[in-house]
């Protein structure tokens, strides 16, 4: 229903599988950018996904911005995806660069669905420094911080780890939920 406008999207911790956008870059022939701290996982993704720009970079509120616009990703983009398993709320918060339709975000469900919750921001968080349960943040955490950015809370994935959001122009017929919902 959100429908699709130019089909790019920007992929922040794609991993090597793609991430949540290989679909959209294999199946359906959308343009992009993929980011990973790794380089070698990069240089692979570079080759499973021609088409696709493919950064190896460590993401941080500091260059968020300068990676999607090195990449020519400024302005309305169809698909954002962020999933750094640390400091997701701060990057999304400092990025400004391009305007997603659709966000696909990581959460923390351990941090449970009442509480806004994050870690604090450190450039250089790793999460295999810390304990299993300690990295992102709450569910409500970035509920609130995307509506404060005009994107609405849509539903979650039923595993608990990726939060769906829209931004309020897209789609008004889907209705927000609730973090506690």
């Amino acid at each position: 229903e959100a429908g699709a406008t130019n089909r790019r999207f920007v992929e922040i911790g794609s991993g090597l599988s793609g991430g949540n956008s290989a679909c959209l870059a294999t199946e359906l022939g959308w343009t992009g950018l993929m980011v990973d701290g790794d380089p070698v996982r990069m240089t692979q993704v570079r080759r499973r996904f021609p088409g696709v720009t493919a950064t190896a970079a460590w993401v941080t509120r500091e260059n968020i911005n300068e990676l999607i616009m090195d990449a020519g990703l400024s302005g309305e983009v169809d698909f954002f995806s962020l999933d750094l398993d640390g400091n997701d709320y701060w990057v999304w918060e400092a990025m400004t660069a391009c305007s997603p339709r659709v966000v696909v975000i990581e959460y923390n469900s351990a941090f449970g669905g009442d509480r806004a919750v994050t870690i604090p921001y450190d450039p250089k968080f790793n999460r295999r420094d810390y304990r299993f349960c300690y990295y992102g943040a709450s569910l409500a955490a970035l509920a609130k911080l995307s509506e404060k950015k005009g994107y609405r809370l849509v539903t979650c994935e039923p595993n608990g780890v990726n939060a769906y959001f829209l931004r309020d122009d897209v789609a008004p017929s889907i209705p927000a939920c609730t973090p506690e919902a």
